[in-house]
């Protein structure tokens, strides 16, 4: 279940540190990545629900998904934990690889969510 907002600094804290970790492994002729959207979440799902609290991470790119390097990518969890932490943000990234022509659908889904 969603939960309330990310505060806007705290959110904008989070952004930056993705956008930082992006920039060091794309090249902005490559991929735009815009916008990316933190969704406060909550392990409740399944028979190995946990109830700890996560963070959704929508990074939405434009650029070709074939360059998205799988070996990378797959590392981009711990990668932005050790940048999060230090910040004071312990709560564990999940990030979704979304595609500019899928955001506009997943933008209304989430927003009917935090109405």
């Amino acid at each position: 279940m969603t939960q309330e907002p990310v505060p806007q600094e705290r959110a904008a804290t989070i952004e930056a540190i993705v956008r930082e970790t992006l920039a060091e492994r794309f090249a902005a002729a490559e991929f735009a990545f815009d916008p990316i959207r933190v969704v406060p979440a909550v392990d409740e799902w399944g028979p190995h629900a946990s109830g700890e609290k996560y963070l959704e991470i929508f990074i939405v790119y434009d650029g070709d998904p074939k360059n998205l390097d799988p070996g990378w990518t797959s590392t981009l969890i711990r990668r932005l934990e050790d940048k999060l932490i230090p910040a004071g943000i312990a709560e564990f990234p999940s990030p979704s690889w979304v595609a500019k022509s899928e955001w506009p659908w997943l933008e209304r889904k989430l927003n009917r969510g935090a109405a």
